[in-house]
């Protein structure tokens, strides 16, 4: 699906915010679903459409599995945002939450979710100096987005955060979780929990001397879930055929070995007569936290979609992940 068909389709069934930069870059918003970004695209309206639009659960109202590529939901599920402000490709939504504590005491919480489509030197800020010249090049495209999310009540609360991204499934996609060189551990040390939902462990999950590399095929269900404080700084996906590469980075207000990192391949279990949608999703969870009085809570996400040739691809995953791109091709393609 193209970005102008996705944008289409979406312009059908909610109200949609679209931010956009000369480069090509363009992110579609939709302010009653979350203020979810649904989906996005590097290569202007008629380039791909990177974010998961469910759309069989969209036209049946199933709202919790609409996609897209970045959600933000405390405890309980959010359902609506109002436009604050959306201004030199910022957009500005806000909540009021009404709910009761476990003593049914009536707590307000109130949310507020700023979206901005970064330029050139904020993307090199935020990923990295080597990811930051990469753009100086001409055939290199690309679109960049950064979520700010914040909660605040007037009494004392406990507040668990969510943030979520579903993304376009693929036969030739992985996802990356790299340690340092120095951190490299041998498979079984991993500091990962692998599991593979009743489905078959063939192909699914690869190891490099310090990565896993996770097959993102939407087929063949699969979940890799790690500690926040013991996972990367910066997670990555890779189509290794269109040389489209993702990254991910997260932002908490502490550091607990209750957050957790969860990456997620759909697909159907053998045997299992259940239609599946074809998607893979990275996660960030907050466990529970207390909120004082006043007191502001904020959970960060950024996402990147870079279009490169293959030389820059495999330059740009020895800085960042001191990861041979050949060793990836040569491990999930056989």
């Amino acid at each position: 699906m193209s970005y102008h068909d996705a944008l289409n389709y979406l312009a059908q069934k909610t109200s949609v915010i679209e931010l956009y930069d000369q480069f090509g870059g363009r992110v579609a918003v939709c302010p009653e679903w979350n203020g979810r970004i649904l989906t996005s695209t590097c290569d202007g309206l008629e380039g791909d459409s990177f974010g998961f639009a469910n759309v069989q659960a969209i036209d049946t109202d199933q709202f919790e599995d609409f996609g897209g590529e970045d959600q933000w939901t405390i405890s309980p599920l959010i359902h609506s945002f109002v436009i604050d402000s959306v201004k030199d490709n910022k957009a500005v939504l806000r909540r009021t939450l009404s709910m009761s504590d476990a003593n049914g005491m009536p707590v307000e919480f109130y949310l507020s979710r700023t979206i901005s489509l970064l330029n050139r030197q904020k993307i090199g800020a935020l990923f990295g100096d080597p990811l930051a010249e990469s753009l100086e090049q001409e055939n290199v495209s690309v679109v960049c987005f950064r979520t700010e999310n914040t909660v605040r009540a007037k009494e004392k609360a406990w507040v668990a955060s969510r943030q979520r991204g579903m993304f376009n499934a693929s036969p030739n996609r992985c996802v990356i979780v790299a340690t340092q060189p120095e951190d490299a551990l041998e498979p079984e040390l991993f500091p990962a929990d692998i599991d593979f939902l009743g489905g078959s462990p063939h192909n699914r999950v690869r190891h490099l001397s310090h990565a896993l590399l996770i097959r993102a095929d939407g087929h063949g269900r699969c979940r890799v879930t790690m500690p926040f404080s013991q996972s990367p700084q910066i997670l990555g996906a890779l189509e290794l055929r269109s040389g489209v590469l993702t990254l991910w980075t997260f932002d908490l207000p502490r550091d607990s070995d209750e957050d957790i990192v969860r990456i997620y391949n759909s697909g159907r279990s053998p045997g299992s007569t259940l239609d599946w949608a074809t998607y893979y999703e990275v996660n960030c969870f907050s466990a529970a936290q207390k909120l004082q009085p006043d007191q502001t809570l904020m959970y960060c996400q950024g996402t990147l979609h870079l279009n490169a040739d293959h030389e820059t691809l495999r330059t740009l995953f020895r800085q960042i992940f001191d990861v041979s791109l050949e060793d990836i091709s040569r491990k999930m393609l056989r």
